[in-house]
């Protein structure tokens, strides 16, 4: 099992009519500072799969000067995500990370790929 923290940033352009049918387009954003918890492999292997699921709080917010379509984004939000990937072996201390990423909350549903880089601080012992 791991225990994993961290934070994400996501950019994106809004695009949306308001009651009225006003065409409304602008900049949005959400930051998230998440949790999960991952089932993984042993990490000794070449290829070590991992499966997880997670909270959030993601903050929400936009450009939008529109108060009706702003007030729909302009929030905080618990998310659930859940997680899918693989630590791949690339030297006795480093691991490339590649993982698909669903998350879902009220204002804020998205799909991500990710890619990263794993050092671990303590070797690992051969059994």
């Amino acid at each position: 099992m791991r225990l994993s923290v961290g934070v994400d940033y996501l950019t994106t352009t809004i695009d949306r009519t308001d009651s009225l049918g006003a065409r409304v387009r602008g900049g949005g954003y959400v930051f998230t500072g998440f949790a999960d918890v991952n089932a993984l492999a042993t990490v000794a292997q070449r290829f070590s799969p991992y499966g997880g699921v997670g909270l959030g709080i993601d903050a929400v917010g936009t450009t939008i000067a529109n108060e009706q379509v702003g007030a729909l984004y302009n929030t905080n939000v618990l998310d659930v995500h859940a997680q899918l990937g693989t630590l791949i072996r690339l030297t006795p201390r480093t691991r490339l990370r590649a993982e698909g990423r669903m998350t879902g909350a009220q204002v804020v549903r998205r799909f991500s790929l990710r890619i990263g880089y794993t050092l671990l601080f303590n070797g690992l012992r051969e059994r």
